[in-house]
């Protein structure tokens, strides 16, 4: 129920497995890597790509021999690597290893790799398989969070959920445990007024600091992480090793400090060794690594056209279980790449359908019924919902000749029981009900069927938003010179054959192809791996905000407000004034110092102040009281103690870098001195 992969994979894999237990009986190193069965770290049958990515599973199944050994015995690889399409970027020195965390709204995981790995081949990578109740072979868990009233970690993912569902029973004192599920989401909906004291209400209704879920959460799947290394033999080295946390490009800086705020003090990982990784980023450095077979579509001439060639110009569309991320980036001629639009993208996701079925259900079934059902049978509701999130897959587009016109799902036999108590009929009289023969609802064999319209009509206000935004890009200004090449869909919900259909026919028509890479779920998570290991793979990002700081400014009667006005030492002077430093829509390259400017003590005896930092969606704000700005951090600079000098000569000159995924700060007085920091959220 929890894989990853195509049906057609998954069946050759089981078959394979009657095979396995005989290899492994007689002594030989055998393992499964999705249709292919490996003997002695040779495949049975011939080698065939499915993706260039190497899938470990671990811990492997075989003894602990050297840690290097041990690695490279359970590549699903070829014996030598295949060369990258395009020649990449010289290797430059980076950590001994890195660890990505994929943390999502519906589902997290991990993977990791080795800087000797990446320098031989960039694909060799790890990923975790060995989630507790997730199966054989899981590359996933849910993202849960299961507390225990000390607040410490009860269990996190799969296992959380299905101990919740028995906590009242097993432990007494239930009510003062806590539960948290699909909580990511929190973060964009409540950006704008995020702070260190920010809550979480649990499945009871209780609440815990936003931080602390967070950190949790990160804790259990580092220390899982490191667990998983040792148990193997390898050793961990907290100052060689960094780790990476990917967010959604959509989030504001507020949400990117709470979740850094979260990996530091709560999970504990060192501040210098974690890095903050934007997801759609982290999708299309993965897939232009990938070998130019994968990349390949049909071109002119009947020739076949690499989509990322030099100069080529991708839109990524990310499609997780909550949000959609786009971003537009061009290739260089070493696969570095710039950002050529502000990443964007909204509440459309897979989850959003979801929703919608149970809104539905919840109207057919009473809200009574549904809620006793969730309270009183949680196992079958986990059930439920993982019945629906596959069935969704399978749901076809209308143009398809295959779509099925109707939808079935199996109904719990507690569910139906409670349905039928409360209305004291049976199901087979339900259906007889004139709402049930309205929206011509049916139940056989078990299963609810709905006409396929309706799921539709579920699809389509989110489908509908995603196109209007990747069109919305596609007449930019920002991209009208530079015609976008291919379109490269990733994510859990673009394996929806309804959702890459409706693409499909909609940039089919303006010439635009989308491609989506075969191990779609995982695009993410392998890039950010990547990521870690080359930052500069990413030269420029263009600025989604206007930033600068509060100020005192003279008062110029044309510009500022006379509400902020103030007389001082016989001058006119505005306050909350926003001097900017970077401007929205800005193209900004990595590493690069933007605009020093001078700010003053306001006094001889002033020895440091705290410079506060807005962010505004507008490109030329006036005051930092203005209608979309809001103040997303702070940091302190200490002016030169010579009393000597005169406050003109006691200047800082601070300077701002944007072309990271996160704000930093330099701060440099007439003395020589420099301090340089990460803003404080």
């Amino acid at each position: 129920m929890f894989e990853q992969f195509p049906p057609e994979v998954l069946e050759k894999g089981r078959k394979l497995v009657p095979k396995l237990k005989v290899a492994k009986q007689e002594g030989k190193r055998s393992w499964i890597v999705y249709d292919t069965l490996y003997m002695d770290g040779k495949p049975l049958l011939p080698w065939r790509v499915l993706s260039r990515i190497r899938v470990h599973h671990w811990p492997p199944p075989t003894p602990k021999p050297s840690p290097f050994r041990n690695l490279q015995a359970v590549k699903a690889a070829p014996p030598t690597p295949s060369k990258p399409a395009i020649e990449l970027l010289e290797i430059s020195s980076g950590p001994r290893l890195v660890v990505a965390i994929d943390f999502g709204s519906n589902r997290s995981g991990y993977a990791w790799q080795f800087r000797t790995d990446f320098e031989r081949d960039r694909l060799d990578i790890h990923i975790n398989t060995k989630w507790p109740e997730g199966g054989l072979c899981c590359y996933k868990t849910l993202t849960a969070l299961l507390l225990k009233p000390d607040q410490s970690v009860a269990e996190f993912g799969f296992r959380a959920d299905k101990r919740f569902s028995t906590i009242k029973e097993e432990e007494s004192d239930w009510e003062n445990w806590y539960f948290f599920r699909g909580f990511k989401m929190m973060l964009y909906a409540n950006a704008n007024s995020l702070d260190a004291k920010t809550t979480m209400e649990d499945a009871n209704g209780r609440h815990l600091p936003a931080s602390l879920v967070f950190g949790k959460s990160i804790q259990f799947i580092k220390e899982h992480a490191i667990q998983s290394l040792k148990e193997a033999g390898v050793p961990y080295i907290e100052d060689h090793t960094k780790w990476v946390i990917t967010i959604p490009a959509i989030w504001n800086d507020r949400a990117k400090g709470l979740m850094r705020k979260s990996a530091t003090d709560v999970a504990g990982i060192p501040a210098d060794n974690l890095t903050i990784a934007l997801e759609p980023e982290c999708a299309v450095i993965y897939c232009i690594q990938l070998i130019r077979q994968q990349l390949e579509i049909d071109g002119d001439l009947g020739k076949l056209q690499y989509i990322a060639a030099p100069d080529s110009v991708l839109m990524l569309v990310d499609m997780g279980g909550d949000t959609v991320d786009i971003t537009t980036v061009r290739v260089g001629e070493r696969g570095q790449m710039e950002q050529l639009q502000m990443s964007g993208g909204g509440p459309w996701g897979g989850m959003r359908i979801n929703e919608k079925f149970f809104i539905l259900l919840r109207e057919l079934i009473g809200q009574d019924v549904l809620d006793k059902f969730v309270t009183e049978n949680e196992m079958d509701y986990f059930d439920l919902r993982m019945d629906f999130e596959t069935q969704k897959r399978e749901v076809k587009h209308p143009s398809d000749s295959d779509s099925s016109p109707r939808f079935r799902l199996r109904i719990p036999d507690s569910l139906k029981t409670l349905w039928e108590r409360k209305t004291n009929k049976t199901l087979s009289d339900i259906m007889k009900q004139d709402h049930m023969r309205e929206k011509d609802i049916k139940f056989a064999s078990s299963r609810l069927s709905i006409p396929i319209k309706i799921i539709h009509e579920m699809f389509d206000e989110g489908v509908q938003e995603i196109l209007n935004f990747t069109n919305k890009i596609i007449v930019s200004h920002k991209v009208k010179g530079l015609p976008i090449t291919a379109v490269i869909a990733v994510g859990g919900f673009a394996m929806s054959s309804y959702v890459m259909k409706a693409l499909r026919q909609e940039l089919g028509g303006k010439n635009i192809p989308v491609v989506r890479p075969q191990i779609t779920e995982l695009a993410l998570l392998l890039g950010a791996v990547l990521f870690g290991q080359q930052e500069d793979i990413i030269t420029s990002r263009i600025m989604p905000y206007t930033y600068g700081v509060s100020c005192t400014m003279a008062f110029n009667a044309a510009r500022h407000s006379a509400e902020h006005r103030f007389e001082d030492g016989g001058r006119l002077w505005a306050n909350n004034s926003f001097r900017k430093h970077v401007t929205r829509g800005q193209a900004v390259k990595r590493g690069e110092w933007i605009v020093d400017k001078d700010y003053f003590p306001e006094c001889d005896d002033q020895t440091s102040a705290t410079i506060y930092v807005f962010a505004s969606d507008k490109t030329d704000p006036i005051h930092t009281t203005d209608e979309g700005c809001q103040f997303v951090g702070q940091f302190d600079v200490e002016f030169p103690r010579t009393v000597a000098k005169p406050i003109a000569r006691k200047a800082v000159t601070v300077a701002m870098r944007f072309g990271g995924t996160e704000l930093e700060v330099k701060a440099t007085s007439n003395d020589g001195k420099t301090c340089k920091k990460k803003l404080k959220f």
